[in-house]
């Protein structure tokens, strides 16, 4: 039988979009192994498991106690995403992952979006609104500047433009929940949003000894020296670790100031998106330009998450239901996670070398130098309280 003719045979049975998906006897194996990583990985909704590494991880901040009022794995990043991931990298790399599991572990792919345009609610610009003028300016002035930065930096190291992009995201939002955001957008491979994810977060340890030492050195008070850990750390249990690190005061701002670099994320992996869609656009023939690959036109998904990320802003969103929908949200990052693990072996994280810390440790430290140079010039001018 020719090609025309079985290209003829499978219009002819296929009946919706739907026949191009897997039948459930070929995806249950990889579905199953993802639901359980998940359920042992962290408390999700509707499953009264006590055996789960979020509790494991808990019970030990417990025996070590707070490090300097936050939890020792809250900084080290533990959550919803990186459990089931870590997880699910152990199974894979110590007992191997069947082929009967694979086809299962491609839905990530569908996971991912969901999860992404769930995520919607939880960006509510309103909650931001009580910061002034000032600090609203410089959390969002700081994350396109350090987007660009990084880009720039990435490309003068000539890093694969799909890790670079990466870890823009992760660095200039604070957040490395944007590395895995970003892996359907960019078309980034898993070893690249893993080894990102890992920039991003140790960074952010070095970080957060630095930039106390360096806002003590200027004399900048309590409350800069909260802007300047929010914005200059980020990832939350980071950045209050840095400014408890300087004053209880401190700290206390630092939490304040938090939301402000919260709430504006989305602006900053739909940056990173956007001018990396363009430069491909503009260098179609270019071979080296790989990043959003394959992307022909804005995805439609996105447009959705846009439009209710507008929604959300305008509150339309109810505390009860924005609640529920992050409970979901929790349970389709769990399943995605698992899956990125149990597909990666950890040759593919750790070829990546140490050229992915450098252009992190290169932009978060101009990063640092900048923020403090401008939030201690609002300050003379009067912008900023004292």
């Amino acid at each position: 039988m020719n090609t025309h003719s079985m290209a003829i045979n499978y219009a002819q049975g296929r009946t919706s979009w739907f026949s191009a998906l897997y039948d459930l006897k070929a995806v249950l194996p990889g579905l199953l192994a993802m639901f359980f990583i998940a359920i042992f990985s962290n408390n999700l909704a509707g499953v009264p498991n006590p055996f789960t590494l979020q509790n494991l991880f808990a019970w030990l901040d417990g025996v070590i106690g707070p490090v300097r009022h936050q939890a020792f794995f809250q900084v080290l990043n533990s959550n919803f995403v990186w459990n089931p991931l870590l997880l699910g990298l152990i199974v894979a790399n110590v007992f191997g992952v069947p082929d009967c599991w694979k086809r299962g572990l491609s839905y990530i792919h569908m996971l991912m979006p969901l999860g992404i345009i769930m995520l919607a609610p939880h960006f509510m610009l309103g909650h931001a609104l009580k910061l002034g003028a000032a600090p609203i300016l410089i959390c969002t002035v700081f994350l396109f500047l350090t987007a660009t930065l990084t880009l720039w930096i990435s490309k003068l190291f000539k890093l694969d433009d799909r890790h670079g992009s990466i870890i823009a995201g992760g660095l200039a939002t604070g957040d490395p929940h944007v590395c895995a955001i970003l892996m359907p957008l960019i078309k980034a491979k898993g070893g690249q949003v893993v080894h990102g994810t890992a920039c991003v977060i140790g960074f952010g340890l070095v970080s957060m000894f630095l930039v106390p030492v360096l806002g003590d050195w200027i004399g900048l008070s309590p409350r800069s020296l909260g802007l300047a850990s929010a914005v200059g750390v980020g990832n939350n249990a980071q950045s209050l670790f840095a400014a408890f690190g300087s004053s209880y005061e401190a700290g206390r701002w630092a939490s304040w100031f938090d939301v402000g670099r919260h709430v504006i994320m989305p602006a900053g992996f739909l940056y990173v998106f956007i001018v990396m869609f363009v430069r491909k656009l503009r260098n179609r023939a270019d071979e080296t330009v790989t990043a959003t690959r394959g992307i022909k036109t804005f995805p439609l998904w996105l447009g959705v998450f846009v439009f209710l990320w507008a929604l959300a802003c305008l509150h339309l969103f109810k505390e009860p239901a924005h609640h529920a929908i992050f409970e979901m949200v929790k349970w389709d990052f769990s399943l995605a996670a698992a899956a990125l693990g149990l597909s990666l072996p950890l040759r593919e994280i750790t070829r990546h070398g140490l050229k992915g810390f450098a252009v992190t440790a290169i932009a978060g430290v101009l990063r640092i130098v900048l923020l403090l140079a401008a939030i201690a010039l609002c300050v003379k001018t009067g912008l900023l309280p004292a």
